[in-house]
């Protein structure tokens, strides 16, 4: 087999799909967050932003059994919830893109 006419290999976690959705995350978080700070000192001002980060809360509240509190005005949880549910995002994108490229592969060689 040439080298010309072999496939690239790919590094298994460089998913577009998975940075994309990430993204989108990062933007509904922070679109969340600036409604917070729009209705800031008002009855249920975070509720937005609670929901969004939701996957970190329910892992928070599970870890810590239940004893585990978030609100938008601290600004390090909502910084750690934005990364984990970044990642979670991405790691969603990049396996339903291996899942894909695999039934792509599998139906290129029927």
């Amino acid at each position: 087999m040439s080298r010309h006419s072999a496939a690239p290999r790919r590094r298994p976690w460089l998913s577009l799909l998975g940075a994309a959705l990430a993204a989108l995350y990062l933007a509904a978080i922070v679109f969340g967050y600036v409604i917070y700070l729009q209705n800031a000192g008002q009855w249920l001002a975070d509720l937005v932003l609670l929901l969004i980060v939701m996957p970190f809360t329910w892992t928070m509240s599970v870890l810590t059994s239940g004893a585990f509190s978030m609100s938008g005005d601290e600004t390090a949880k909502v910084v750690v919830a934005a990364l984990f549910c970044c990642a979670l995002a991405y790691l969603g994108g990049a396996i339903a893109e291996l899942i894909a490229r695999a039934a792509w592969r599998l139906a290129r060689r029927a």
